[in-house]
């Protein structure tokens, strides 16, 4: 059943959880309830300039802090890791001065820090540099579901690609390219988990949607989906053998979409969200739309004068 959420948002998320059928169909869709996802940045990328005295003040604390591994130390440049290696900072004036660039990145994912590791990345690290801002920003979406039958699906175009498990089912979807301003994956979590840090879920599924923002992106990461869908079609309600043979072979092979005329692209884009009583991204819009201000909290303490939010 849909949880209940503050100011009385239980049928809206159960609307947004369920859609009408496909008008041409026999068939009946099931009613489907999940609960919101739990939400979060999952990794962060700050860049900016180090000026000349802070480089080198940057550099001595850097030499003598036990909690900083530093190499590849030279007057114009140096790469460490911090905090039990948990965050990347690398500064290179020369490159950043012939890329027309700015000179110092820090990358970390806000998650596996703790309150106090962030106030000290902030202080120490982070507070060194100017004109600073996010390059990168990963919103990371938790489903206590199975997401491998899911399909998405943008109304822009985009390259897609599916990796099979052992046993034959989906467990990572990529949409986009990597080095693109939005880059999305959808994957079972808890077999990550397991495969890769051999810890145990005690949740029966749990699958991640990840958006990956960069660049121009990130300004936008509160509305960096309003062109996403993410559904569970249902082909077999569809009676015209010719339209369900159709969505069943884009279902199967992405290359398809291309062999289409461009009026036919947008019916079967439209019949598919019509024969998917699930469009997640909904659930997703009003799980952001709730945390947005959390979120802006912790933009605002990484770009801004100290100030740790509560």
């Amino acid at each position: 059943m849909a949880k209940t959420t503050k100011n009385g948002q239980e049928n809206l998320v159960e609307n947004y959880t369920k859609k009408p059928a496909y008008s041409n169909s026999r068939l009946s869709v099931p009613i489907w309830d999940t609960p919101q996802p739990k939400m979060s940045f999952d990794a962060m990328t700050i860049v900016g300039n180090l000026n000349t005295e802070n480089a080198k003040k940057l550099s001595e604390f850097m030499s003598i802090e036990p909690q900083i591994r530093l190499w590849d130390i030279l007057q114009t440049k140096f790469k460490a890791k911090a905090l039990r290696e948990k965050v990347y900072i690398e500064y290179d004036k020369v490159k950043a001065d012939s890329w027309d660039r700015r000179n110092m990145r820090v990358e970390f994912n806000p998650n596996r820090l703790t309150h106090e590791e962030m106030l000290w990345l902030k202080q120490n690290i982070i507070d060194y540099m100017e004109d600073d801002g996010f390059t990168r920003l990963d919103l990371a979406f938790d489903f206590e579901d199975d997401l491998s039958d899911y399909y998405a699906m943008s109304d822009k175009s985009v390259k897609k690609a599916v990796f099979y498990g052992t046993n034959g089912m989906p467990e990572t979807k990529y949409f986009g390219v990597r080095d693109s301003d939005r880059f999305i994956r959808i994957y079972n979590k808890k077999k990550e988990r397991k495969d890769n840090a051999d810890i145990e879920i005690d949740a029966e599924h749990l699958w991640r949607v990840e958006i990956e923002l960069k660049r121009s992106m990130v300004d936008y990461w509160n509305d960096c989906f309003n062109d996403l869908h993410i559904l569970k079609p249902d082909y077999s309600i569809i009676e015209k053998a010719p339209d369900r043979h159709t969505i069943m072979a884009l279902l199967f092979d992405e290359s398809e979409w291309g062999k289409l005329e461009r009026k036919k692209k947008y019916r079967m884009r439209k019949l598919m969200t019509e024969i998917s009583p699930i469009d997640l991204t909904e659930l997703m819009k009003l799980t952001l739309k709730e945390n947005e201000k959390q979120l802006q909290k912790q933009i605002d303490f990484w770009q801004r004068e100290f100030r740790f939010w509560k």
